[in-house]
């Protein structure tokens, strides 16, 4: 009876191995650290909730996704998008109907792990995919840094010549005859 039991001990986790994966089973995502795709590709529950993780590195930079399902003439093939975020920032909502679309552009984001989580509703047989571009921040003033930098220079410029012509003027004698 011992050795029934725990040969029964040994297997279970083979057989658990052998089973087929739950519904999140279908759920993808592939990102190299600077772009990538992620989606579901068997949503057949009514509503689902989607979590990807990933990782950008170690420094910051501009974040742009999208995401969209098209529904055939088969209703059960209908996704709807209840909520699309990373890190907790809504992406903005482009069209919605049979053809479900979505974007998020250039959010700036610290490096290390990423969270992006799609919750929305189902027809049965419904699917979604996405794309995900990052690049690093670089640090590119802003026009009005640039303005405000140019103008700095001038002042300084203005202010040293008006310097040099007063010093001029203190060494110039004038001398009549």
């Amino acid at each position: 009876m011992k050795r029934g039991f725990s040969c029964a001990l040994a297997i279970a986790p083979m057989l658990a191995l052998a089973v087929p994966g739950s519904a999140n089973a279908a759920v993808f995502l592939d990102f190299d650290g600077s772009d990538g795709v992620f989606g579901n590709d068997d949503v057949t529950a009514d509503t689902f909730s989607d979590e990807f993780i990933f990782d950008t590195g170690v420094s910051a930079g501009l974040l742009s996704a999208t995401i969209s399902s098209i529904a055939s003439s088969d209703p059960s093939s209908n996704i709807d998008f209840t909520s699309v975020t990373i890190n907790g920032t809504e992406f903005d909502l482009v069209q919605a109907g049979r053809v479900e679309f979505r974007s998020i552009e250039d959010l700036l984001i610290p490096g290390g792990l990423q969270t992006l989580i799609v919750t929305g509703t189902s027809g049965g047989t419904g699917s979604y995919s996405g794309t995900l571009a990052f690049a690093n921040a670089t640090a590119v003033p802003e026009p009005a840094v640039w303005a405000f930098m140019i103008f700095g220079f001038g002042a300084i410029g203005g202010a040293l010549r008006t310097t040099r012509r007063r010093q001029h003027k203190a060494n110039v004698k004038v001398g009549y005859a």
